[in-house]
């Protein structure tokens, strides 16, 4: 049994193990956890000597552990008394925060290994080495985690066959371009990805010393090099405004979350990623009822600064809001019940997933239009498409919002920006117009949403439930 109370330095040094205890290692309580553990040890020159160590002992989710500190000595080799209690509060701060001590120096050893392997690679610093670091320094500034998925596949596809061995100091043109020329014409969209982060890898190579700062990976260079210029690329397909009306009545016949979803896409002007990750917190009802969508939840750079962007809500949104409460919920509610239920559902999303703890996919709204224009006659146009009869795509419907502007209310362009939530091209510029025009946006979504719904503009709004 382990004696309990504050061990001294001299105890450390002078505690021996009992040999009644025969080989079982005795333990000697230092408070909070810490013990010092003495082990018969081999006999050596005829004496014998213990083996000493510390020890962390602890209980998490009803489970006692134990967590090796390290043997007893002098550092480097060895760790004192001090020592000892450092690493032990430690090790309890992080059980206080909900974490298992011993499963964090697992995850924080794997990343140290990891760590050494990609410096031991970039010591030769291949364009694949440098490529993986550069990731890494990326990583944190971009929001979604699947970008750094999309930067190595697509390296990995295109870059790497070419430029993966090669060190960063002898790629020149030649070689980028050997890399991009078959995704360049066959693939222009992911060619001009692909080459841009090409670019990113050299830049940060040159940043690190490890190259001259001319980038064979520009693009403008590459074109004097004799790189075929690509034609102009097309956005995305948007939906005439004028279809929007039978779109819409064609969209309410739909079941699902999905349809649902894409609804307030086409009512709000928002992007779908916006909406798909809307929770019922962001909603608010004293006066004009309003969705607040997040700065941090807004398209740009994690490390920019975004500020939260307020959309007045419609009848024809709140009602849509209502239904996707049904949908989830399988109860029913009203306009009338939104403050009420934003209220009780919180930080829950509005438009969960079949796992109900993440948001719809955006393929799930994807998947609303393809089987839309999929219902037609064979051999009949997608019913549902732009002007070039390409299947219209749900981001289309802020450019078809921003058409009907352009078309019944052109004064009405800045408010549309601003519903847009588009950035001030001037930046001085936008530093100081801080309005989001709120106001002015209030008439214009409800007129957008009459137009969409086919019906008259709504006078009246929802007010909070007394």
């Amino acid at each position: 049994m382990a004696t309990m109370g504050k061990l001294s330095a001299v105890e450390v040094k002078n505690l021996r193990h009992d040999p009644a205890k025969g080989k079982r290692p005795v333990r000697f309580g230092d408070g909070d956890g810490l013990y010092l553990q003495v082990a018969p040890g081999a006999e050596r020159a005829g004496e014998k000597r213990d083996t000493k160590s510390w020890l962390f002992r602890y209980t998490l989710h009803g489970k006692a552990r134990e967590m090796g500190l390290g043997p007893v000595g002098e550092p480097p080799a060895g760790v004192t008394l001090a020592e000892a209690r450092k690493r032990a509060k430690a090790a309890r701060a992080l059980l206080d925060d909900g974490r298992d001590p011993i499963e964090e120096r697992q995850r924080s050893a794997r990343e140290q290994q990891a760590n050494r392997k990609a410096e031991a690679a970039a010591e030769a610093r291949t364009f694949r080495a440098v490529a993986a670091l550069c990731i890494k320094a990326e990583e944190p500034g971009w929001k979604n985690k699947r970008t750094a998925l999309l930067w190595k596949a697509s390296l990995e596809k295109h870059a790497y066959p070419t430029l993966g061995d090669l060190p960063v100091a002898e790629i020149d043109r030649a070689k980028v371009r050997e890399a991009i020329d078959a995704v360049w014409t066959s693939a222009p969209s992911i060619g001009r990805k692909v080459l841009r982060r090409i670019a990113t890898v050299l830049r940060y190579a040159a940043a690190h010393g490890w190259r001259a700062n001319d980038n064979p990976a520009d693009a403008r260079m590459l074109r004097h090099a004799g790189l075929p210029p690509l034609p102009g690329g097309r956005k995305q397909p948007s939906l005439p405004w004028a279809k929007l009306p039978a779109f819409v009545k064609a969209l309410d016949k739909m079941p699902g979350l999905g349809a649902l979803a894409l609804r307030l896409v086409v009512l709000t002007a928002l992007r779908s990623g916006e909406v798909r990750n809307a929770r019922w917190s962001w909603l608010s009802f004293d006066g004009t009822p309003t969705l607040t969508v997040p700065g941090e939840a807004m398209k740009g750079k994690k490390s920019a600064e975004v500020m939260p962007h307020r959309v007045p809500l419609s009848d024809a949104a709140l009602d849509t809001l209502a239904r996707a409460y049904a949908a989830a919920t399988g109860t029913t509610a009203t306009i009338a019940d939104l403050p009420r239920l934003a209220a009780l559902r919180r930080e829950a999303l509005i438009f969960p997933s079949a796992k109900r703890t993440t948001p719809l996919s955006d393929m799930a709204l994807s998947a609303v239009m393809r089987r839309m224009n999929a219902d037609r006659p064979e051999d009949a146009p997608a019913p549902w498409r732009d002007a070039d009869g390409r299947e219209a795509v749900p981001h289309g419907f802020r450019a078809t919002f921003s058409t009907w502007v352009d078309d019944t209310r052109p004064e009405e362009r800045e408010a549309a920006e601003k519903a847009l939530a588009h950035e001030v091209a001037n930046k001085v510029s936008g530093a100081y117009r801080r309005s989001d025009l709120f106001d002015r946006r209030v008439p214009l979504m409800r007129d957008w949403a009459a137009h969409c719904t086919g019906t008259a503009a709504a006078k009246g709004r929802v007010r909070k439930a007394g």
